[in-house]
């Protein structure tokens, strides 16, 4: 036959065990938690830079003409406009902190898309308004 009787301490033991293994539990899940949102924040600061030359620069057309900024600090390079299917405008290099004006041909206004390469080597992807598309990746 089972004896279920315990001591007192015996019930204490057991008592402050349970509490001891729930607060070792509780610690590692604080820890594992914390270090998602660690992660979880780097991730986003490292695509926040990788993404801060590339938010200045823009394309557009007003007036029959193009207007293509570079405000970043780097250049730019294998620039290519298009509007539609058709390409507008291209260049191999935009130094940092140009502004390019070229007439065209089509309408007086309107978005275009605008593809190049940064510093890093990263091909990207821009259409006004729209979030920057990284096409393929350079070195980090």
């Amino acid at each position: 036959m089972l004896n279920l009787e315990l001591e007192l301490g015996d019930w204490a033991t057991w008592v402050g065990s349970i509490g001891t293994i729930g607060a070792f539990v509780v610690a590692f899940w604080q820890i594992h938690r914390e270090r998602s949102a660690r992660k979880t924040k780097e991730k986003l600061e490292t695509w926040m830079r990788r993404r801060e030359h590339v938010d200045r620069v823009s394309a557009w057309i007003h007036d029959a003409a193009l207007h293509v900024n570079n405000d970043s600090g780097h250049p730019i390079h294998d620039v290519v406009v298009k509007g539609g299917d058709r390409e507008i405008w291209t260049a191999t290099q935009l130094p940092p902190g140009t502004h390019r004006d070229e007439t065209v041909d089509g309408p007086g206004h309107g978005t275009v898309h605008l593809e190049f390469t940064d510093v890093r080597g990263d091909r990207w992807s821009r259409v006004p308004g729209g979030v920057p598309e990284l096409l393929g990746r350079g070195v980090a």
